[in-house]
């Protein structure tokens, strides 16, 4: 079911140490109280740029050598069953499953030698730094980094009655906002929402039975209720919580803004190019990613999107022979349609997994891949980058980069700089410590 998730657990919004706070709390900067300086703190970080960002994870480690680096001349047991084919740039060359995407290549540039880490996990993809496994907490003295999505939710300042950030089918633990607050998490579309027309979107509507005017007085109380809390504890997460109240009435409110979620209301030709008019398993990509272009075209920012069964140990061949038509279709219909609709200039399109796939084929059955991380790709397009282009390769048998491998915060240090953001900016984190959004912040040369 279509909903917010709001989440449990405490998350603070740590903007300085306690200590701190309370060596703070009885000072007035120029008349100024501690809120009002806090607050124009945090308004000159803010930054509107109208950009936005579609984040499209395949969970599991889709297979670059079959995908986007395929390695014709390589032996057998490495170049596996399909064949490249030619694209609309010359001496562009992917996999022949991808047809489609194969008319869009001046639109689109291929990352080759991605290294990632041999984790299931979405965390590096969506903050630029790998999630500490063992013990499944921070490693002392560091802070996991908050997301792309929430970060742009910190520095966003529109008025749109959006949400800034919109998870879909993602996972709880792999796009968090940790120490930026409660209020900059994702509002998040269940994985298992299944069909995303009026019955999905009911739950994102107020009840018949109750009428505006008795919403807005319902709220009114709410309002004095907590501003005597605030009276009593002014940071406390209530505050954070404030901001995920009004977005939820904003959404109740707004007709415009459930539409948003609404793909139904798409022209059936739309649909038809995302592929939804075909079997359920070829469409559910299409389906996902069409909510994202209706989501940026009202006004989010960051939209990420899920798609699983990538990890391919047994199955590889027969796997992609199932996935990567959709996922072709939906790559090529939304760029496609980004474009048509003069949108694609100002949203990046971001696609990758973990990892690669193993070259040499049999994993665990004869057809079968394992996890590679030495190399993998990432494909862009949209935004500032410059596309129809190839950046890095990989040695004859796609097992390892050539030259210097590339990161995921490489990446998205070119992702922050289109919506404006430097990915130099510090946050404190839990513990009261400055942590850059990004560690590593050399962009790749040639990407923008």
């Amino acid at each position: 079911m279509l909903g917010f998730n709001f989440p449990t657990e405490s998350i603070g919004l740590d903007v300085v140490s306690r200590r701190g706070f309370l060596r703070a709390g009885a000072m007035a900067f120029g008349g100024l109280g501690l809120s009002s300086v806090m607050q124009l703190q945090a308004e000159s970080l803010k930054r509107k740029t109208g950009k936005s960002v579609i984040m499209f994870f395949l969970s599991g480690g889709p297979s670059h050598i079959d995908m986007y680096d395929l390695k014709p001349k390589a032996p057998s047991e490495y170049r596996g069953e399909f064949q490249p084919i030619r694209t609309n740039v010359p001496g562009i060359e992917i996999c022949e499953l991808m047809p489609m995407q194969a008319k869009i290549a001046d639109k689109f540039t291929i990352i080759r030698g991605y290294q990632g880490n041999n984790l299931h996990s979405g965390h590096e993809f969506f903050c630029g730094r790998p999630w500490q496994e063992s013990p499944r907490v921070p490693a002392p003295n560091e802070a996991q980094r908050p997301c792309v999505g929430s970060v742009a939710s910190a520095f966003d300042d529109s008025e749109n009655p959006v949400p800034p950030f919109v998870s879909i089918r993602g996972q709880h633990q792999w796009e968090r906002s940790y120490y930026l607050g409660q209020e900059h998490e994702p509002l998040r579309i269940a994985e298992n929402s299944g069909a995303i027309g009026a019955e999905a979107l009911k739950n994102m509507s107020r009840t018949e039975t109750v009428s505006k005017h008795r919403i807005s007085s319902r709220r009114d109380l709410l309002n004095a209720l907590e501003k005597t809390q605030r009276r009593i504890d002014r940071f406390t997460e209530s505050q954070a919580l404030d901001k995920f109240q009004e977005r939820a009435f904003n959404i109740i409110s707004s007709t415009a803004v459930r539409n948003a979620f609404d793909i139904t209301l798409e022209p059936a030709s739309i649909r038809d190019r995302y592929g939804l008019h075909v079997s359920s398993n070829f469409q559910e990509p299409g389906k996902w990613l069409l909510m994202a272009r209706r989501l940026v075209e009202a006004g989010v920012s960051v939209v990420s999107v899920c798609s699983y069964s990538w990890d391919t140990h047994r199955t590889n061949f027969a796997s992609l022979r199932e996935l990567l038509p959709g996922h072709d279709v939906a790559i090529h219909a939304l760029i496609t349609d980004l474009d048509e609709r003069g949108l694609l200039n100002d949203t990046i399109v971001l696609v990758g997994g973990e990892f690669g796939r193993t070259p040499r084929i049999g994993d665990q059955t004869p057809d079968g891949r394992g996890h590679w991380p030495p190399a993998g790709f990432m494909w862009i397009a949209g935004g500032n980058i410059k596309t129809g282009q190839v950046i890095g390769e990989t040695d004859s048998k796609a097992e390892a980069p050539t030259n210097r491998p590339y990161f995921m915060s490489n990446i998205l240090t070119s992702v922050y700089d289109h919506l404006g953001i430097d990915p130099a900016a510090t946050f404190l984190d839990h513990n009261g410590r400055p942590q850059y959004l990004l560690d590593d912040r050399e962009s790749i040369a040639g990407l923008s």
